[in-house]
């Protein structure tokens, strides 16, 4: 299965920049750097290179909830009603429709004319916007992808904890993991690849903007040491992992757990997320859960790959690449971006 030469694959996708990580059995197989962290210094990746991870920070989220689940401190069924009583009240909305994306609460991101990305937006403030847009659907109802379920589960937590959200991930998820070259793109960061579109340096973004739902940077490796330090019980039972990793949506196209998708190829059971940065940066993280294989792509620059018109899409086009490289079975076009 693993008899690949994963080099000449590579050498045909001249666009890539950023890092791959694959491992199977708790032994890493590959983990190789390509392009440049910093084109304009001669400055190459290597598998040190810290990337912004994006929306793979929400399995993070997810799993500070869970852990906060397990403790007792909440439920997912709880109302966000407990927590911003005056945000939606009287909707329904539980921590589980924040969790698997059925809550019908607007994505902030999309409101472009209330919010500049470039300028300073606190997650208070975030939400005083959002609340003045109707639900898009009653709870529970539905499936619709939406950045400020993640943002207020961050707030969630730091309500819950007595920590800022930060301090909370610092303590309960990077220092048992020992992810120690990860962090938030909001503090002095060494070592994080430049963000690059189409091969030129991408725009700014405030980091306030990301939050709970896409600020870490974290590295290939780190999060390597994440799905080994879910799988060994070290940050969560193994009943509570389990609770994550089912499909709570099981849609006809969209199958959503706990801050991960549920998806079903080449005839096995896998657990993944992606993310992408309009900035620059495309990741995905993908476990085979029947073969103990796990794939991480993290991207600086956002390319398009052959069919794809949403570049955004690129760290998954890159896994699933390698996944059918790896099984030596084909995938459909949407199936290698979503």
């Amino acid at each position: 299965m693993m008899n690949i030469n994963f080099n000449e694959y590579f050498k045909k996708q001249k666009k890539f920049s950023g890092n791959v990580l694959l491992s199977k059995n708790n032994e890493i197989i590959f983990n190789k750097s390509y392009g440049y962290s910093n084109k304009e210094k001669g400055i190459k990746n290597t598998p040190q290179t810290k990337f912004m991870i994006g929306s793979m920070t929400k399995t993070i989220t997810a799993l500070c909830i869970m852990q906060l689940a397990e403790k007792g401190l909440l439920s997912t069924q709880q109302h966000l009603d407990d927590y911003l009583p005056d945000f939606y009240q009287g909707h329904g909305i539980t921590i589980h429709h924040l969790l698997t994306h059925t809550s019908g609460i607007p994505n902030y991101l999309m409101l472009k004319k209330q919010l500049k990305w470039g300028e300073h937006h606190p997650p208070q403030e975030i939400l005083q916007i959002v609340k003045g847009h109707k639900l898009k659907f009653p709870a529970g109802e539905k499936w619709s992808y939406s950045n400020t379920n993640y943002l207020i589960l961050g707030l969630i937590i730091e309500i819950v904890a007595g920590l800022s959200y930060h301090q909370y991930v610092k303590n309960n998820i990077f220092i048992p993991a020992k992810m120690n070259h990860s962090g938030f793109i909001d503090e002095a960061q060494k070592n994080v690849a430049t963000n690059y579109i189409m091969g030129k340096k991408g725009f700014d973004m405030d980091p306030s903007m990301f939050f709970a739902c896409g600020d870490i940077v974290s590295t290939v490796g780190d999060f390597y040491l994440l799905d080994r330090a879910i799988q060994d019980g070290i940050l969560l039972k193994t009943q509570m992992v389990k609770e994550m990793q089912k499909p709570h949506h099981d849609g006809k196209y969209v199958k959503c757990g706990y801050g991960l998708f549920v998806k079903k190829h080449f005839d096995g059971n896998s657990i993944c997320h992606g993310g992408s940065m309009p900035i620059g940066y495309t990741s995905h993280f993908e476990k085979y859960i029947d073969d103990d294989i796990t794939l991480v792509v993290l991207s600086n620059d956002l390319v398009k790959y052959q069919f794809l018109s949403m570049s955004g899409a690129g760290g998954t086009y890159i896994s699933r690449e390698i996944a059918s490289l790896i099984y030596g079975k084909k995938l459909g076009a949407l199936k290698k971006i979503f």
